[in-house]
């Protein structure tokens, strides 16, 4: 039974009261890892403030550089399951693969919240969050991993995604229908083809590969050639790869 809409304070708490269950009170959530300013709940709080991590004196969300010093985002950045850290090494669900510089520098990173499980959130729209719970306290942070990630990732997908639509809206869900032609010039567009290039390869003329491509954007709801490959890069229309 899926539950009543919540709040995001509300949804902050269920995932308070799940770090002490878990034995991680310490919760630290980024909604936006591109972004330096915090999402506010509808009493105008910055939401770090509605965890005991920033309670605590740590206001993480005060240093817009943060995700770009700590090794810990590498990994957010690039992997979209839950992992955990623990006193300088990570591991997941499965094997990780991590080049000698990171495992370095996650070796080296010094903080007194040596046991954490982190859950990235990989949102529609190019957007990246994670949430964080952590302690100072020595525990088996991987048996806890075992036996609560699912839950906690399911809790932080649900809590970055009423972040993201506080700041950006909720969208309608439409049905895109984008042309076999579409996709193509999309495709070649997102490998880096020019438009010119992509006429070549597909034995159109110029304008029509822009006609194409501007009949995509609208379907999409973009305008300018970057914005309507991300667009559709996205929504999984075509790859970037």
């Amino acid at each position: 039974m899926i539950d009543a809409e919540l709040s995001i304070s509300e949804q902050a708490g269920r995932m308070a009261v799940l770090g002490q269950e878990v034995g991680l009170p310490q919760v630290a959530a980024w909604a936006d890892i591109s972004s330096t300013r915090p999402v506010v709940d509808a009493n105008g709080e910055p939401v770090p403030h509605l965890f005991d991590f920033a309670a605590h004196g740590r206001d993480y969300w005060k240093q817009p550089d943060l995700t770009l010093r700590m090794a810990i985002f590498a990994v957010v950045r690039q992997m979209s399951e839950p992992f955990f850290f623990d006193d300088g090494v990570v591991g997941s669900w499965r094997r990780m693969v991590l080049d000698e510089a990171l495992v370095q520098q996650l070796a080296e990173f010094d903080t007194p919240l040596r046991r954490s499980i982190i859950c990235p959130v990989h949102l529609p729209r190019n957007v990246i969050g994670a949430v964080v719970w952590a302690t100072e306290e020595v525990m088996d942070v991987r048996a806890a991993f075992e036996t609560y990630s699912e839950r906690m990732q399911a809790e932080a997908l649900r809590f970055i995604a009423m972040c993201d639509e506080t700041r950006r809206g909720r969208e309608p869900i439409g049905a895109i229908k984008l042309t076999r032609r579409e996709i193509q010039c999309l495709k070649l567009a997102a490998g880096g083809k020019t438009d010119s290039e992509i006429g070549v390869i597909l034995g159109l003329s110029t304008p029509t590969v822009r006609f194409h491509l501007k009949n995509a954007g609208e379907k999409l709801g973009r305008t300018g050639r970057l914005r309507i490959v991300q667009q559709a890069a996205s929504l999984g229309f075509v790859s970037t790869r």
